[in-house]
């Protein structure tokens, strides 16, 4: 019998890639094993590619450096690092109209402290990460084994993946590659406008590697907003107001595409999606207060208890 093929997509989703860390978490617990040893491909969309990125970087024997617990560590201890900025920047950007909300120096610190000197091309399991070339206007994905055949053009360091996945418009400056041969430059912004949840192009993705048509794909969502936009108040709003609303639009919409795309073409059993609403918490990208964060991380256990049966018969497959 032919080999299953097992497939994670993990949603963007900025601070709130805490729910998906600890749903990744609760699997490893479950399972005792590493995630990047339980899949064959992993793909992720900014917060969603930075986990995907830290799971999948090379530590002592050729095992995995970081547990997804400790993704869930870097977003809870880090997390106001990443969404920092002075009053100076505040005033500078006229409270994020003018300019980005936050500086970069922050973001690429975090980053480059938490991936070192590690390459994508070092992944030890396949991994893509979105992004969206703003030069060019095309998609743009960091794919692992792309970078292993073609290092001159296609591979670079993880914490500039990092920095490119998560380049969301409004709240960070887009981020600048260069090629390792210098030939190319690349200006990249968070894909998660047009495809925060990957799993579709996780499938796609999957089909062309020749991982096969049996294919079981674990989704996981980074919580659904519920806050409504009352007519009220939008039937007046221009640009200026719409900017942040339309992120949660696009993210909640594509989302929800996505997931009924999957429902139709995969048989239940090779379709895991978790997801919840943020009913509890705030669906703000950027809120780090202590109080969010452990919202955020309760948030993320309750997914698994209420979904312990569909948990428990994903955990079997993939053990």
């Amino acid at each position: 019998m032919a080999k299953k093929s097992r497939v994670l997509s993990i949603d963007g989703g900025g601070i709130r890639g805490i729910i998906p860390a600890v749903i990744l978490s609760e699997l490893e617990k479950a399972t005792g094993k590493p995630i990047a040893r339980m899949f064959d491909l992993i793909v992720g969309t900014s917060s969603g590619g930075v986990l995907a990125l830290g799971l999948v970087m090379p530590g002592e024997d050729g095992k995995p450096k970081y547990t997804a617990d400790d993704g869930v560590r870097l977003y809870m201890g880090q997390g106001h690092r990443i969404f920092s900025r002075s009053t100076l920047h505040k005033v500078r950007s006229i409270w994020s109209v003018e300019a980005e909300k936050y500086p970069a120096r922050g973001i690429e610190a975090v980053f480059g402290e938490y991936y070192g000197e590690a390459r994508l091309k070092d992944a030890i399991t396949p991994v893509v990460v979105t992004s969206y070339e703003i030069e060019r206007r095309v998609p743009f994905f960091f794919k692992s084994e792309r970078a292993k055949a073609d290092e001159a053009e296609y591979d670079f360091p993880m914490w500039q993946v990092a920095r490119a996945t998560t380049a969301a418009p409004t709240f960070f400056q887009p981020a600048r590659l260069v090629a390792a041969s210098g030939a190319r430059t690349y200006s990249l912004v968070d894909a998660g406008i047009f495809v925060n949840d990957p799993a579709m192009s996780a499938l796609a993705e999957a089909r062309s590697m020749g991982l096969g048509d049996d294919v079981l794909i674990v989704s996981l969502g980074s919580g659904e907003a519920t806050q409504p936009i009352l007519y009220q108040r939008a039937v007046g709003w221009g640009l200026r107001q719409w900017a942040q609303p339309l992120f949660g639009i696009s993210f909640d919409g594509t989302s929800s595409i996505v997931n009924y795309q999957l429902q139709q073409l995969l048989p239940e059993d090779r379709y895991y999606r978790f997801q919840a609403k943020l009913n509890e918490c705030n669906d703000a990208m950027d809120d780090t207060s202590s109080t969010n964060l452990r919202s955020l991380q309760l948030l993320g256990q309750s997914i698994v208890e209420d979904n312990a049966d569909a948990f428990r018969e994903m955990c079997d497959q993939l053990s």
